[in-house]
Parts: structure tokens; C-alpha cells; sequence
């Protein structure tokens, strides 16, 4: 009696877990006839998936990065436009400054559409990655359908044979014992089965990182479409506003013209009123032969200055590292890329470079074109006895009258090396640097005057490139 009740509560027992009770033999042709190559395979796939995650990771912080950049971008050109503007506005807005302004424009408009045909480019890219994603969980999905119905099947299979097996060994079974351990074989789970649903597991995994993936990959993907589509509305909007500056930098021009003509009358006029008109444009044009005798002597002298013009820029960059550690409100505006500032720190420009029909400026033949009477040079004010400094670090290779007896100015000529030299002109005799004077653009020179072929206190400033007198506001700031 007491043997038949230990069987009754050993088969309560066991019914109470017959869900998980499996055979050693599972049954289904569906199984691989190789489990545990199969559980490989899976798991590789899991790696592929894991490795395109972090691919495709890589590229969406390539994108995020892109998309930054092209607002940023977008934002110097709505500064550049802005001051552009600006420009435009003032009435004394300087015809060259605005142009080159415009230009620089212009070539950030282009960079702009590159960056948005990138953009596009790249969201062509991600859409077709994230198909191949979704065409994978697809794919995916039905495989890991058919392995969790094959391992039920399994599972249910076994369980149904076990009634009947758990029910003969209590009925046969000579001792609790023998049936102890004839049920504790019957629920080992088989070595394929439990290959199998590692194998489900791994592929539930691998789904679950392909879905973040492509969750994460259409946050992007959208956020990239609604940018490039705000961009492209901007752009829009900006080559409009382009057009219209252009047209107004052409209104510009016209005014400019109609300054200067105003101008050169107002000097013909001043220098009708002087006498000795003839004398003078004779001497003028000797002077002007004779600055261009000089600059070609000292172009050819120039090797020799080499060591101290490399000297002066290395003072130079030493002053400019000081400069930006002091952050002083005053300190001198930023250089052009030649490292170049404007020789006088305020002033009013009184004459560009350039034809003029001012009669006193000698004929130049610039680059091929003659010219009758040519400004070879920028004139600017800031009244007598203003300071002026040298433009740039180089080494003085001429001072005092170096014109004489064509020209009685005093000024300096400096060389910059690389061919390029600047010339300063009318000042006062009490010039401050000889030749072989290291200078940088923090060098007092000397001071405005009004010495020479000059119709008033103001610094003639010109540029000697190679030989030819170029336009000095490309050289500056």
C-alpha cells in the first residue's frame, strides 16, 4: 500500500511537468540532418548582423556629421549675404571690396549645392540599405517561424509519447527507484533539440538588432530628407538674393564711376588752377619712369634681402602670437593673407588705383593695355602727421628720396620677398627706417606729409608685384 502511494505521488509529480518533457529521439524530417552546423551557421548570420549594425552606425554618424557641416554652412552664407548688404547700403561702399565680397559668395553658393548633391547622394545610399535591412528581417522572420514550429512540434510530440511511457514504467517499474531514474531520462531535453533552440534564440536576437537598426537608420534617413528639403528652399532664396546683390553691385559701379569722374575734374580743375600744368605732367612722368627704373633695380637686388625678410616674418608671427594672448580691444585689425593691414590705422581713401583722366597721372601700359594717365597706387588720408607703418614684415631696400631729382618725396620701399614690394610716398622728411631696417606691420615708418608731386597731406600707397603695379586693396585686409 505504502509502495502504491510513493508511485501516485511520483506520477503526480511528474504530470505537473509533462509540458517540458522531450524525447532523446525527436521526430520531424524538418531537422537539419546537421543541428550543430546549422547553430553555426546562425550564429554567423548573428555576427553579419551585429557587423552591418555597426557599419551602418558608422555611416549614420558620417551623415549626422554632413548635415551639421551643411548648416553651417548655410549660416556663413546668410553672414556673408548679410554683409554683403551691408556693403551695398553705405553710400562710400567700395566698388572692389564688394565685388571680391560677391565672389566669395558666389563660391559658397556652389559649395552649397555640391554639399546638398552629396547629401542626396548619400540619402539614395542609406534608402537602399535600409531595403536591404527590411528585406533581411523579412527573410528572417519566416525562417525563425519555422524553426519555433519545428522545436513545438518536437516538444509536443515528445510530450504525447511521454503519457504513455511515464504510465508503463509505473505499471512495470519493480521499485520507485528504477522509476526515478527511468523518468529523469525521459525529460533530458535531446542534444539536437537543445541545438535548435539556441538556434531560435540567436535568431530572435539577430532580428532584434536588425530592427534598432533600421528604426535608427529611418530616424536619420527622415531627418536627412526635411533637411535637404529646408536646404534646397534656402538655397533657393539665396541665389535670388544673389541676383539682386549683383544687380545692385552693378549700380554700384555706375555711382563709383560717377564718383570718380567728379572727382578727377575737381584735381584737373585744382591743377589748371596751379599753373605749370605741362611741367608738371613732364616731371610726373619722369618721377613715374624713374620709380619704375627703381623698382626693377631693387627686384634685382632682392635675393640678397632674403635672410632678412625671413627674419622679419619670423617677428612678425612672433608679434601676432602675442597679440592674440593679450586679446587687447585695440589691437590692429586681422591681416589680409598676404599678412598685410592697411599702412595707417584710421583714414579716408581719396584716390583708388587705376585709369583716371586726372592729368598729372603719367600713360602706364598694364599687362598689354596703354593707358594715358594711370594711378598706379591707392591714396588715403588721415591728416599731417599721421603715423604710418609698414604693411607687412619685410626688410627696407629704399628710403628717404630715392627719386630724386625727378621726385622730391620723401617715402619707403619695402620688400615682402616672393617678388612683391610696397612703396610709401609723401611723407614727412623725418623718416624713420633705412635700408636693411627689419620691419613688421607693427613698424612706425614714419609719418603723412605732403613732400613731392602732392596736392595735399596724404600717404601714396602702391604695390610692385613682379614689376607690375598691381591694385593694393588685393593685398590688403
Amino acid at each position: 500500500m505504502r509502495r502504491r502511494s510513493h508511485l501516485v505521488v511520483a506520477f503526480v509529480a511528474l504530470a505537473a511537468v509533462g509540458w517540458n518533457v522531450v524525447t532523446t529521439q525527436p521526430s520531424g524530417s524538418a531537422l537539419a540532418a546537421d543541428p550543430q552546423a546549422q547553430l553555426e551557421r546562425t550564429r554567423a548570420q548573428l555576427a553579419d548582423a551585429r557587423s552591418a549594425q555597426q557599419a551602418l552606425s558608422a555611416t549614420l554618424d558620417r551623415q549626422r556629421s554632413e548635415l551639421a557641416s551643411l548648416q553651417r554652412r548655410s549660416a556663413e552664407l546668410g553672414t556673408a549675404l548679410d554683409l554683403a548688404r551691408a556693403e551695398l547700403a553705405a553710400v562710400t561702399a567700395e566698388y572692389e571690396r564688394v565685388r571680391r565680397l560677391l565672389g566669395q559668395v558666389r563660391d559658397q553658393v556652389g559649395e552649397i549645392e555640391r554639399h546638398l548633391a552629396e547629401l542626396k547622394r548619400q540619402i539614395r545610399k542609406l534608402n537602399r540599405q535600409l531595403g536591404r535591412v527590411a528585406a533581411a528581417i523579412e527573410q528572417r522572420t519566416v525562417q525563425l517561424e519555422e524553426r519555433e514550429a519545428l522545436l513545438e512540434e518536437h516538444l509536443r510530440s515528445a510530450y504525447e509519447r511521454s503519457q504513455t511511457s511515464m504510465l508503463e514504467i509505473l505499471l512495470s517499474a519493480d521499485s520507485l527507484d528504477e522509476v526515478t531514474r527511468q523518468f529523469g531520462y525521459l525529460i533530458t531535453v535531446s542534444d539536437q533539440d537543445a541545438i535548435l533552440a539556441d538556434e531560435v534564440r540567436s535568431i530572435r536576437e539577430e532580428l532584434e538588432t536588425r530592427r534598432e537598426t533600421l528604426a535608427e537608420g529611418r530616424r536619420v534617413l527622415a531627418d536627412a530628407r526635411a533637411l535637404a528639403k529646408q536646404e534646397e528652399k534656402r538655397l533657393k532664396a539665396r541665389r535670388a538674393e544673389l541676383t539682386a546683390l549683383e544687380a545692385d553691385l552693378a549700380a554700384l559701379r555706375a555711382a563709383a564711376e560717377v564718383k570718380r569722374a567728379e572727382q578727377e575734374a575737381a584735381l584737373n580743375a585744382s591743377l589748371e588752377a596751379a599753373g605749370n600744368v605741362k611741367r608738371k605732367i613732364a616731371d610726373n612722368e619722369r618721377a613715374a619712369q624713374a620709380a619704375a627704373s627703381l623698382a626693377a633695380q631693387l627686384h634685382r637686388q632682392a635675393a640678397a634681402q632674403q635672410a632678412a625678410i625671413e627674419e622679419a616674418r619670423r617677428r612678425a608671427a612672433e608679434e601676432a602670437r602675442r597679440a592674440a594672448a593679450a586679446a587687447k580691444a585695440n589691437q590692429p585689425p586681422t591681416p589680409s593673407a598676404y599678412g598685410f593691414r592697411w599702412p595707417e590705422r584710421s583714414f579716408q581713401v581719396t584716390q583708388e588705383w587705376g585709369p583716371t583722366t586726372f592729368q598729372l597721372e603719367p600713360p602706364y601700359n598694364y599687362k598689354g593695355t596703354y593707358y594715358p594717365h594711370f594711378h598706379a597706387g591707392i591714396d588715403f588720408a588721415g591728416g599731417c602727421g599721421t603715423p604710418i607703418y609698414a604693411a607687412g614684415a619685410g626688410v627696407v631696400v629704399a628710403s628717404g628720396q630715392p627719386l630724386m631729382p625727378w621726385d622730391s618725396g620723401f617715402g619707403v620701399v619695402i620688400d615682402h620677398g616672393g617678388g612683391i614690394q610696397t612703396w610709401y610716398w609723401h611723407m614727412q622728411p623725418k623718416v624713420l627706417v633705412g635700408p636693411g631696417t627689419i620691419v613688421t606691420s607693427n613698424s612706425l615708418i614714419g609719418y603723412e606729409g605732403t613732400t613731392g608731386l602732392s596736392t595735399g597731406c596724404h600717404v601714396h600707397f602702391a604695390v610692385n608685384d613682379d614689376g607690375w603695379w598691381e591694385n593694393p586693396r588685393s593685398y590688403l585686409p
